[in-house]
């Protein structure tokens, strides 16, 4: 009998308990970058005790050991279980910024006509400072700051030049331009035939590698969405169409001599005519995801996308 008594007790414990037991226990999150993450987004949403465990359950499952920094699929993956698992108040609370503010969706898979992001310099194959300096001596690091000293008081008078009406727009920006070339070219001077080479090998070595991370973005949007094929190939109309949308823009304004005030509007109603495409092309609940995705990349670089670049929090205050 008493093991009877034991048996039925474990049972009950087990279909009601845990659920109590995961509501009156904090979850805490193991990494301290997430530690932040977490604290600061409960903070800025008011996010309940329940809601702040499963947003800790899942920061602690998808991003451990560091994943979050590498895997694309990390902030996919917990703005699919925050649609589940977050009151409509506090979701509402969540997004409620960059509602306001026509946030554009998806937008690193977005408004670049579907491009790769680069490698070091971009896709043009530019040098790369950073690159450039992890091949150099001692001596040859000394000349290259002593150059690029030099063309920084250069172009800084430059843009003061602009900025004080004593040189127009367009022949600061050839300046510019110029200097750029001519620091470049000194820079390339300084490089032996083996230091060319091995620089040249990062850049392909680059360009693959976000290619690749470009891929597995890609990827995860892809599986965290759910997407059909026919959304798959709609969203790279409608990015195609956006760039080519802004492209002109762009050349139209600097035609025409566009106003600041008046483009940055012209570029809010094509980010606005986009995400109105984009809200056709899913169903609600993807629609959601996606806001939510977007929403907690803001978050996440607030509060601790700059930790270890200037040995705190995000800066966006």
């Amino acid at each position: 009998m008493k093991k009877l008594v034991l048996l039925l007790t474990v049972a009950i414990f087990a279909t009601i308990g845990c659920d109590k037991l995961m509501k009156d226990e904090n979850i805490l999150v193991d990494d301290p970058e997430l530690l932040d993450f977490s604290e600061g987004l409960s903070t800025d949403v008011g996010l309940t005790k329940t809601s702040t465990n499963a947003l800790n359950d899942a920061l602690n499952r998808h991003g451990k050991d560091g994943k979050h920094r590498r895997d694309p699929a990390f902030l996919w993956n917990v703005a699919v279980e925050m649609q589940k698992k977050l009151s409509e108040e506090e979701k509402s609370r969540l997004l409620e910024w960059s509602d306001k503010n026509a946030v554009p969706y998806l937008f690193n898979g977005g408004m670049d006509s579907g491009k790769g992001r680069g490698g070091p310099g971009g896709n043009k194959g530019v040098m790369d400072i950073r690159a450039v300096f992890t091949v150099l001596d001692e001596a040859q690091r000394e000349s290259l700051k002593s150059i690029m000293d030099s063309y920084k008081g250069q172009m800084e008078e430059v843009m003061k030049r602009a900025k004080d009406g004593t040189l127009d727009r367009e022949a600061a920006k050839a300046e510019l331009e110029a200097l750029e070339v001519a620091m470049r070219a000194e820079i390339k001077v300084l490089l032996t035939d083996e230091q060319r080479e091995k620089l040249e090998d990062m850049r392909v070595d680059m360009k693959q590698e976000m290619e690749e991370m470009r891929e597995a973005a890609h990827d995860a949007m892809v599986m965290a969405l759910e997407m059909t094929p026919n959304q798959d190939s709609g969203l790279v109309t409608i990015n195609n169409e956006s760039g080519e949308a802004q492209k002109a823009l762009m050349e139209k304004a600097k035609a025409e001599g566009t106003s600041k005030e008046d483009l940055q509007d012209a570029l809010k109603q094509l980010i606005a005519d986009r995400n109105s495409k984009i809200e056709a092309l899913f169903s609600d609940k993807q629609i959601e995801i996606i806001k939510l995705y977007t929403a907690l990349g803001m978050q996440y670089s607030r509060h601790c996308g700059q930790k270890g670049k200037d040995g705190g929090k995000g800066n966006k205050g």
